[in-house]
């Protein structure tokens, strides 16, 4: 029994073994996975098609093998790996995206660093800091520009002094008009009422 069981165990590990020769390997350094592991799905444009088959510390770079399972599928010469989220659970998957067109590459696979969430949320800071001084900028300019004009509305003008003083003699004139037609009636009212007064007597 023995025999059969180790001969089933060898031909076990040797069909595991052809078929592991059938799958397309590639290697890649990171600087950064990211929470990445052994056994992470490899997906190409959303779709999986391989596994993370090992990751390992070289120096100060990250050593990833990974294996397409998806037959007769290659990565087109200058596909871009990064690692991303993959479900809800914080689980991380290596994403591969077609390379830009026009764009001459010299690797199989490119790769590219993750996108850490302290670096979106530092980069946010920066993009609100910039807009906060750029309205800080804009509102200074406007008060700028309404004191400017207030300042131009409170210039008199030698033209508009003299307008200003013919006008406050006309008033003058008026008041002392009024004040001297006044006096008139008052002074033939009183002369009015003696008239009336001797007659009577």
């Amino acid at each position: 029994w023995l025999i059969i069981v180790a001969i089933a165990v060898l031909g076990i590990r040797y069909h595991h073994y052809k078929s592991q020769q059938q799958y397309k390997s590639y290697q890649i350094f990171m600087e950064d996975v990211d929470g990445l592991i052994v056994g992470s799905p490899v997906k190409f444009l959303g779709v999986q098609i391989g596994y993370v088959k090992k990751i390992q510390i070289v120096s100060s770079s990250i050593y990833i093998k990974f294996v397409i399972t998806q037959k007769g599928l290659v990565l087109p010469v200058g596909a871009i790996a990064t690692v991303e989220a993959s479900g809800l659970g914080g689980s991380k998957a290596l994403e591969i995206y077609p390379p830009p067109e026009g764009q001459a590459v010299d690797k199989i696979v490119a790769t590219k660093d993750p996108t850490r969430l302290g670096k979106v949320i530092s980069l946010f800071d920066d993009i609100f800091r910039e807009l906060n001084g750029i309205f800080s900028t804009l509102d200074y300019a406007g008060r700028q520009i309404d004191f400017e004009q207030d300042i131009k509305k409170n210039i008199v003008t030698p033209a508009d002094a003299k307008e200003g003083l013919i006008k406050f003699e006309k008033n003058i004139d008026t008041v002392i008009d009024a004040e001297r037609s006044f006096k008139e009636n008052f002074n033939r009212g009183e002369k009015d009422e003696s008239g009336e007064s001797k007659s009577n007597k």
